[in-house]
Formats: C-alpha cells, sequence, structure tokens
C-alpha cells in the first residue's frame, strides 16, 4: 500500500491537476477565438495590397524594426482566410509553452530528477506562469500579441535548455546546437525590443559568469555575442523605431521613468508575490533545489556563481525590463510586456531559490521540508493550492467567460458579422456591435467611426470601403423589423 500511495505520486498527480485546473479552459475557449479587430486584419490588409515582402518593408521603414514579429504577422492565417486556425495556434501555444519548460527542467535535472518529477516541474510551473499572466487575451489568442511577445516567451525556454545541452558535451563551436542557439537568438531579438534586451542580458551575464569562473569566454560564447549585436543591430536601426517613439512627450525622461519604475515595480512584485501560488510551489520545489546542489550533481556548478551577483543580475533585469517602458513611451508596461516580465520573474525567482539552497546547505541538511516529501507537506500544499486557485483571477475570468455563455456569444456574432460582411451589397456596412465581449478572448470592438483606423483595415479586408458599429436606435429598429435570431443573455 505504502508503494502504491506515497507522496511523490501525490505530488504528481497534484501537479498535472493544476496544469489540467487552467489548460481546460484555456483549451475550450480558442474553439470560439477568432481574428482580433486589434492589428490582425491590418497586417493581413496591408499583404493584401502590397504583398509580403513590400508590407514587411512599409512596417520596417514606417513603424517597427521588429523583424521576425513582421514576419510572423504578414504570413498570418487572415492571408489564406483560414479562420479555423485561430483555434488552433492558443492550443498549440499552449502546447509548445508546456514543452518548453519541460526541455528546460529536463536539461537540468538530468540524472538528478526522475522524468515523472520533470513532467510534475514543468506541469507546475506553467499553471504557475498561466495563473500570473497579465492578459491571458493577449498572451494565448491574439495572433499579434503572439508574434512580438508570446512565441519569444516558449523561444527563450528552449533556448535556455539548449544552452545546457550544449555547455554539457563541451563540444563549443564544432556542435551543431550552436547554429540552434543562433536561429533562436535571431527569432527572439526580432520579436520585440524588450525581447532583445533580454537576450543581450543574459548572453552577457553568461560570458561574464564564464570570465569569471573558467577565466576564459568561448569562442562560441563570442559568437553567439557578436551575432546577438548584429540582430540588434537590425531591430533598433529601422527608420520606423524614430516615428512610433516620437509621440509621448514624457518618453526618454530618464529621472521620470526611474522614479516611476520603482514605484510601479514595489506594487506590481509585491502582488506577484503574495497573490499567486509561487510561495506555495517554492515549498515544493526546496527538496529539487537540494538535489540540484548536491556535490555529485552534474548541474550543481550552474549555481555555483556568487549569490549577490546572480541577485544583482535578476533585480537588474526586472527592474530595466520596466524601466525602458517608461523611458520609451513615459507610460506604465502594456499587459503584453508585463507577460514577459512575469517570465523573467517565475524563472529568476527558482533559480534565485537554488542559489540560496546551496548556499545554506550545510545548515540546513537536516531540515525535513528540503530532504523529502512528507504527508503534512503534500496535505497544507494540496489545501493552499485549492484556495489559490479558487482566488484566482486568471481562472475565476476564463471559467467564468465559458460559464455565462459569453465566448459562445460572442462566436455566434463574429459568425453573424461575417455573413453580413460578405452578404452585404453597400460600399459601407453597419454592423451590429458586440453584446458579448469575453475579456478573456477579446481586445476590443470595431469603432463606431468608419473612418477608424481598425474599422478601415476591416472593410478593406472584405472589400468594402467602409464598416462601422450601428448605433444603438438603428440596431433596435432592425430587430423589430427582423426576428432576433437569439436572445443576448449575458452583458459584457
Amino acid at each position: 500500500m505504502n508503494q502504491l500511495i506515497t507522496p511523490n505520486k501525490i505530488l504528481f498527480f497534484l501537479l498535472i491537476g493544476c496544469l489540467m485546473m487552467v489548460a481546460t479552459p484555456l483549451v475550450l475557449l480558442s474553439f470560439y477565438n477568432h481574428p482580433s479587430v486589434v492589428d490582425d486584419y491590418c497586417f493581413a490588409y496591408t499583404v493584401m495590397r502590397f504583398g509580403v515582402w513590400r508590407s514587411q518593408k512599409f512596417y520596417y521603414d514606417g513603424w517597427t524594426g521588429r523583424y521576425f514579429h513582421n514576419f510572423i504577422v504578414h504570413t498570418s492565417p487572415l492571408i489564406w482566410r483560414w479562420f479555423s486556425a485561430y483555434t488552433i495556434f492558443p492550443i498549440v501555444l499552449l502546447g509548445l509553452l508546456w514543452t518548453g519548460f519541460f526541455t528546460l527542467i529536463r536539461q537540468i535535472g538530468q540524472r538528478v530528477i526522475t522524468t515523472a518529477g520533470q513532467i510534475a516541474i514543468a506541469s507546475g510551473a506553467c499553471f504557475l506562469y498561466i495563473s500570473q499572466l497579465r492578459s491571458i487575451a493577449e498572451f494565448f489568442y491574439w495572433y499579434t500579441g503572439l508574434a512580438g511577445y508570446s512565441l519569444a516567451c516558449v523561444l527563450l525556454l528552449f533556448l535556455l535548455g539548449v544552452f545546457i545541452a550544449h555547455d554539457r558535451q563541451r563540444t563549443g563551436w564544432k556542435s551543431p546546437l550552436l547554429l540552434l542557439e543562433a536561429v533562436l537568438v535571431l527569432c527572439i531579438i526580432g520579436s520585440s525590443e524588450t525581447w532583445m534586451v533580454v537576450t543581450l542580458s543574459f548572453l552577457g551575464f553568461r560570458a561574464l559568469v564564464s570570465l569569471l569562473y573558467r577565466r576564459t569566454i568561448p569562442v562560441a560564447q563570442i559568437g553567439l555575442l557578436i551575432w546577438a549585436g548584429l540582430c540588434s543591430y537590425a531591430l533598433i536601426q529601422a527608420p520606423g523605431n524614430a516615428i512610433r517613439m516620437g509621440g509621448n512627450s514624457l518618453s526618454q525622461d530618464f529621472l521620470f521613468s526611474a522614479i516611476e519604475t520603482v514605484k510601479f515595480g514595489s506594487v506590481y512584485f509585491r502582488d506577484q508575490l503574495l497573490n499567486s501560488s509561487i510561495l506555495i510551489l517554492s515549498a515544493l520545489f526546496l527538496p529539487v533545489a537540494y538535489r540540484l546542489t548536491d556535490s555529485h550533481s552534474p548541474t550543481r556548478p550552474y549555481f555555483s556563481i556568487y549569490w549577490w551577483l546572480a541577485l544583482g543580475f535578476y533585480l537588474g533585469l526586472l527592474f530595466v525590463l520596466t524601466f525602458l517602458h517608461f523611458w520609451a513611451v513615459g507610460v506604465p508596461p502594456v499587459a503584453r510586456l508585463l507577460n514577459v516580465v512575469n517570465l523573467v520573474w517565475v524563472v529568476g525567482w527558482f533559480y534565485m531559490l537554488t542559489v540560496f539552497v546551496r548556499l545554506f546547505r550545510h545548515r540546513i541538511s537536516n531540515w525535513a521540508l528540503v530532504t523529502g516529501y512528507r504527508w503534512p507537506t503534500v496535505a497544507v500544499v494540496a489545501v493552499l493550492l485549492g484556495v489559490a486557485g479558487y482566488r484566482n483571477t486568471n481562472l475565476r475570468l476564463t471559467y467564468d467567460d465559458l460559464r455565462s455563455g459569453r465566448a459562445r456569444e460572442y462566436h455566434q456574432q463574429m459568425e453573424e458579422r461575417y455573413q453580413l460582411m460578405t452578404s452585404s451589397r453597400g460600399d459601407t456596412v453597419a454592423v451590429p456591435p458586440l453584446t458579448a465581449l469575453p475579456a478573456s478572448l477579446v481586445l476590443e470592438d470595431l469603432s463606431y467611426r468608419s473612418e477608424a483606423m481598425f474599422n478601415d483595415c476591416w472593410a478593406g479586408y472584405f472589400y468594402r470601403k467602409g464598416v462601422k458599429l450601428r448605433t444603438a436606435s438603428a440596431t433596435a429598429t432592425a430587430s423589430e423589423v427582423q426576428p432576433a435570431s437569439r436572445q443576448v443573455t449575458s452583458q459584457p
């Protein structure tokens, strides 16, 4: 009986259950997903007019140097009118996110953590990250946001795993993994300026640690740094960057940005610490960190650096990522950028936890909490995770959009809007406003002004000169003339 039911097995199923708890509504919501009014149709309409290559050049010269982002959005499924793809890519992204965490954990925990343990840790990390997302819609369901931020989150996890695998081979620049690293760096940096900062910071810190502890910087690392510099140059020298960043009077004000960063970060990261499951999962991670820092562990050297150096890099990177948005545009970081910050926060947190376990290993070696899992620990963690899941904003949001019928109502109204756009004979089409706007799926609706940019993109995509939302009186009149196809029971 004791072999069939153990604390480790219960924790395995508990963490898998946590992942299923957050993943199930995300998968179900994906079946109601549609291209976003925000940006998605504008990129597709630009390609319809100018072609893929000219469209990328147009945005590179006139708005942003994010070359990989530009490539992804200008080859979107909308160009082929493949609307069902917007059901598929959120599910694929979710699978890739878990696979990225698993790849990183597997490389770190080889010969130290069992495969079941690696699966459980990856599931717990994925659960934690999703539950901490600043915006579910911008991470999973908005194609433009995926191109600039979400996809690079996954690629970074893979890059970290490849770095560890490459270092373990001891083959230097001769390894084919170096080519894979170069491709990943190219794509990550080309996603956004935020990711450029993350990548350059990590590569620079990696080279510094190598210089301090190995008294040399491998040729492969030097080559990758040079390559990252070239990719960054291609990103920042784009003429469109100055146009995009020049519209705010508070941009590039160092003192203002530094003060606002401290004020914002002190509140934001306090909430991330206290209003999430990170402390609960940290207690579960202590035995893992203890095994990773054992003298016989092949990954111990990755955590054997000065604690103040690692902590300084971690806190400094979080500060810089927040500061740069204030410095660039003069306003607090947007949700999609905070999704990136949260990934750095989560990965860095558990790295620092492992560093401190190594530092105090001789003092805590007799603690039951770090040497293994006991039934009291499992019971307390299970209760606390249940309470945290019940209170979590993202979980409540996704389940409520499904339970209330808002997601289904939104899907039905979008299908009717497509039919109206294709069947209407006029050049300018008045469509009814969406009465169901599930916050986990939708960013915003069209404007009542036909000349609004997103309206113009939507109209052009459907070969119309204009589109606008009907006013309340026009919508009421139309409903009197024709029977309503359904009764709207949910409100935004």
